[in-house]
């Protein structure tokens, strides 16, 4: 078995740095990561794991009446993303269909004026909409800074 000189090491030190260069860029801004959770209060989730149930419990929270929980059954959405400007505000346009609406698209639109490195926003189908148009079959997310887009995200069902 032959040894490493130092001068053979000084000659991969190129193909080092090469290969490694890409593992310390920055990730692109847009969405990085969605969560999507539908709440049913009726549901029963058994699991053996206490933290499969936790996120309904949260939900739930200080919902006493059958009216409080029905008001928070429906589709919640967290969105992680980054903008590398922290200067300007932000914008994330969420669109989406429900069943009972079939192809007519509703709109929420959050404004945030205080960009981080990592950001998280929550958005929710929820209440009155949920129990009268019921569940969103189709969304986008689309993420807005000064007028232009940053990044998208959407279901598989999205056209």
């Amino acid at each position: 078995m032959q040894r490493m000189t130092f001068r053979s090491l000084l000659r991969l030190l190129p193909v080092l740095a090469v290969v490694a260069l890409p593992a310390c860029a920055s990730k692109p801004q847009g969405f990085t990561k969605v969560k999507i959770y539908r709440l049913n209060p009726d549901a029963r989730i058994t699991a053996v794991d206490p933290s499969i149930p936790f996120e309904k419990q949260y939900l739930l929270h200080g919902a006493v009446t059958k009216v409080d929980r029905d008001a928070r059954k429906g589709n919640y959405y967290t969105f992680f993303w980054k903008a590398d400007d922290r200067t300007q505000p932000v914008k994330i346009r969420f669109e989406y269909r429900q069943s009972a609406t079939r192809s007519a698209v509703k709109r929420q639109e959050v404004e945030i004026a205080d960009v981080k490195r990592n950001n998280v926003t929550r958005l929710q189908v929820t209440g009155e909409e949920y129990l009268t148009s019921g569940k969103v079959l189709a969304w986008r997310a689309v993420l807005l800074q000064g007028g232009k887009e940053i990044g998208s995200t959407q279901s598989f069902m999205w056209h």
